[in-house]
């Protein structure tokens, strides 16, 4: 910790470019949750995972509902009969599962997809503003402790990516 504190102190005093760089900090969070496509995108998602929400409830019900009827034949078949149902139906659990977990899988692949290219575009602003405004370095919010309010982008990069 010494070291680090050391390090900022020769830095910040003992380095004549430091004044004259500017930086300035944008959060790159709100950006995507705030943003009009960032909310399109969410919005998209949950569609599609309360649309998967709903059929894979439903194929559940059956799934149960057919659990009692097997369990109901136990009694009624022999036992090399009801060891067949049984495993018929262990293997449309085995489906139903690979199913729900497939259908994740693909929805996390849209969100990654989609995200990747909002995060290329916002990408994109931030190198034409910075270009334009003369700024050397710009940082993700979340990765700065304390900062002047003026050093903040975050709402005119929002204005630019929203139109």
């Amino acid at each position: 910790m010494k070291k680090v504190f050391l390090f900022l102190i020769i830095y910040l005093f003992f380095i004549p470019n430091v004044s004259s760089a500017q930086i300035s900090i944008v959060d790159i969070t709100f950006l995507l949750k705030n943003s009009n496509k960032g909310k399109s995108i969410q919005k998209e998602l949950d569609n599609l995972n309360s649309k998967n929400l709903k059929l894979f409830n439903e194929k559940k019900k059956k799934l149960e509902v057919k659990e009692k009827k097997v369990a109901s034949k136990k009694n009624i078949l022999s036992k090399d009969d009801f060891n067949n149902e049984v495993l018929k139906f262990r293997k449309e659990v085995a489906n139903y599962e690979n199913e729900r977990k497939k259908s994740a899988q693909e929805i996390n692949n849209i969100k990654v997809s989609k995200i990747a290219k909002l995060l290329g575009e916002i990408n994109k602003i931030l190198v034409d503003y910075s270009s334009k405004n003369s700024i050397s370095t710009i940082i993700d919010k979340k990765n700065v402790i304390i900062t002047k309010q003026e050093n903040d982008i975050t709402k005119e990069i929002l204005k630019i990516l929203n139109n």
